[in-house]
Parts: structure tokens; sequence; C-alpha cells
């Protein structure tokens, strides 16, 4: 698959697994498209990203031209998600506070 560039987007070696983000930040194009997914409105979404109108409608049409691509890596990260959360990675074996 040929990646389309949309302005605004970038994507940068060692950072966020080379995953599209909105250019100048961490915020991966796929944070977006879950706060969409979540029914947050792109104002709302816009709002607590602390971005502009614009760098929420780069990300969503980046994703209009990148949807195979976008959808595939979305569904490998969830993937991965529900692996670790089996086996329990990420939890401490004692608890970290006394009870």
């Amino acid at each position: 698959m040929t990646e389309i560039p949309v302005p605004g987007i970038t994507r940068t070696e060692g950072v966020c697994g080379g995953r599209p983000c909105i250019a100048g930040t961490r915020i991966r194009v796929t944070d977006i498209l879950t706060a969409v997914q979540l029914e947050y409105s792109q104002d709302e979404i816009a709002d607590d990203f602390d971005l502009s109108p614009e760098q929420v409608d780069a990300a969503l049409l980046y994703y209009e031209r990148n949807q195979d691509a976008l959808d595939a890596d979305m569904k490998r990260q969830d993937e991965n998600f529900e692996r670790h959360f089996k086996i329990g990675y990420g939890r401490p074996q004692t608890p970290v506070l006394p009870r």
C-alpha cells in the first residue's frame, strides 16, 4: 500500500512507533480515530487533545486517504492489547500499596 500524505501529518522513525502523528505532537492519527469511534465530536476532540480544528481535520483526511492501512494498524494494536491483557502484562504481581 502506498501512503497518501496529508499536510499536517508526519511520520518520524522512533516517535510513536513510526505511526502517523499530528505534526509537532506525539498524538497519533489512531488516537483521533479512537475518539471518533467513541463518538466524541470534532470540537470535543480538539479540546481534549489541545488541537486546532484544522489538525483534527487533517487526521480525518489522512484516515480517509489511508483507511486500509490505518484499519489494519488499529486491528494489530487491539489484538496486541488483548493478548497482553490476557497474560496480565503490566500488572504488578503483588499489591503496590498495602490494603
